[in-house]
């Protein structure tokens, strides 16, 4: 077994531990909560690196489409008024 084969031995069975502990549990603390808070990011990070890696287009148009949705969710007059700019230029050919 390669080096790289037990590194990712060990990490599944690290999951396997926390999710275990996890259903274990009935309520977490906060110190648990900020915890597990900064592991979600790691792995969200991991994986849009990876994504990012393995198909550069895909993984920019997925951002674009996250942020973007972000962006109307937060502000949705502004972006329902940029989107009829956005259409009125398109309707006279610019």
């Amino acid at each position: 077994m390669s080096q790289k084969d037990m590194s990712n031995s060990n990490l599944t069975q690290a999951v396997e531990r926390v999710f275990a502990e996890l259903e274990a549990r009935e309520t977490l603390d906060k110190d648990e909560t900020l915890a597990l808070a900064k592991l979600e990011l790691m792995i969200e990070a991991k994986l849009f690196q990876q994504d990012a890696e393995g198909n550069p287009e895909e993984y920019l148009i997925e951002r674009f489409q996250e942020r973007l949705y972000n962006f109307e969710r937060e502000y949705p007059s502004l972006s329902s008024f940029i989107r009829r700019i956005s259409n009125s230029l398109s309707n006279i050919g610019i």
